[in-house]
């Protein structure tokens, strides 16, 4: 039994639904939603700041629960539908904070593209409705354009096909929770034809010789404050093992499986990006080479050995674009990005005969390898001629 002087667990306030951890001291909300308790942390343990922030939350709240009653007794509009599908996007544990943002952002756009989209009915939304808000979206986009932007970038304007498409999904979902509640006899949104058609870029790279002789310059002198070698070994590493930039600089030693030759990508685009990859013999060259400079400034020993600390990241810098831009410039080669190793190592390995599901599988694709038949058709034509020569009757 605690004695009398023990501090409650919870201590309640004059405001209601906000409570005061006994221990911590911190302001927690607490509401009913859905029939379910819910804590939400207000992040302060200053009762002044804890009551403006309630009074934030509360209102949103309220929203929510308008809005399921509204979708509930099928009397809903459009903005009670998003209200909802926004708590449910926010509340997913299966996401990880950026594909969260982006689906926020998917939401934002109806509104941002559509006007008056949160007050319309849902029956409003028929085809030809969506038609209408397609050329104008894809007209008009959001407007938006960052501060001390040069250009105007399609795809932060909203003016890209994609981003458009992506907001469809999010109306069909909506609509989908209509129908099931009543508000609506069926989706007319199921079916082809109401998306944007995207053009896909074709990698356009140079030539193998031509990649190497980028990365030699860069090792050689174009990288800023002598880290010439480390920035040139990034893209090296991008080229050989197909990473997205953000991947490569996720990547710790204890990553790198030398006894299987493989390589765990811990991908965070999509579910299927986590993967394992396994190294081409320039992948094992160049990672070898990493290692022995690694040794020779370790931190670390064992039995008077150096060791290499296994949480450390295997690749020094995270960046290239300038080094990659000053290179190319030189050498006068068409600009690189870094996301171009990555279709340079698709195309390698597309022109030494791995089947399209297998690449797509090193690359992280979820879709098996249609985005990759799509993209690189030109490479899997040429490929297909030179397989035909070798069928023989």
């Amino acid at each position: 039994m605690s004695s009398g002087n023990s501090k409650k667990r919870w201590e309640r306030t004059s405001v209601t639904n906000l409570l005061r951890h006994g221990v911590s001291g911190r302001y927690y909300a607490r509401f009913k939603v859905g029939g379910k308790q819910k804590w939400i942390a207000l992040g302060t343990d200053i009762f002044s700041v804890a009551k403006l922030r309630i009074a934030d939350k509360s209102k949103r709240v309220l929203r929510q629960r308008t809005a399921r009653n509204s979708i509930n007794s099928g009397t809903c509009a459009m903005g009670d539908l998003l209200t909802v599908y926004k708590a449910h996007v926010a509340a997913r544990v299966d996401l990880d904070p950026k594909s969260r943002k982006r689906m926020g952002e998917h939401c934002a756009y109806l509104g941002k593209t559509w006007p008056g989209f949160e007050s319309l009915q849902p029956d409003e939304i028929t085809r030809q409705a969506v038609s209408e808000w397609r050329n104008r979206a894809l007209t008009d986009g959001t407007g938006y354009r960052p501060p001390g932007a040069k250009g105007n970038s399609k795809a932060v304007a909203g003016l890209s096909p994609s981003s458009f498409n992506k907001a469809v999904d999010v109306l069909r979902s909506l609509l989908n929770v209509a129908v099931e509640r009543g508000a609506l006899a069926a989706n007319p949104l199921i079916g082809r034809g109401i998306k944007a058609k995207v053009t896909l870029r074709k990698p356009h790279l140079p030539e193998a010789a031509v990649l190497r002789a980028i990365c030699d310059e860069i090792e050689s002198g174009s990288g800023l404050g002598g880290w010439g070698l480390e920035t040139a070994d990034l893209c090296r590493f991008l080229m050989f093992t197909g990473c997205r930039k953000s991947e490569a600089a996720a990547v710790r030693w204890s990553d790198i499986d030398r006894a299987r030759g493989i390589i765990r990508v811990a991908g965070t685009k999509t579910e299927s990006a986590a993967r394992e990859v396994p190294l081409i013999p320039a992948a094992t060259a160049l990672l070898e080479k990493i290692r022995t400079r690694r040794l020779k400034s370790a931190a670390m020993a064992l039995n008077g050995e150096p060791q290499i600390d296994p949480a450390a990241p295997v690749l020094a810098v995270r960046e290239a674009q300038g080094s990659l831009d000053r290179a190319c410039a030189k050498l006068n080669a068409e600009r690189l990005t870094h996301h171009d190793f990555r279709d340079a190592f698709a195309t390698q390995a597309i022109e030494a005969g791995v089947d399209i599901p297998t690449i797509a599988a090193w690359l992280g694709h979820a879709d098996g390898g249609t985005l990759l038949m799509r993209v690189y058709a030109h490479h899997r034509r040429a490929h297909s001629v030179a397989a035909a020569a070798k069928v023989n009757f």
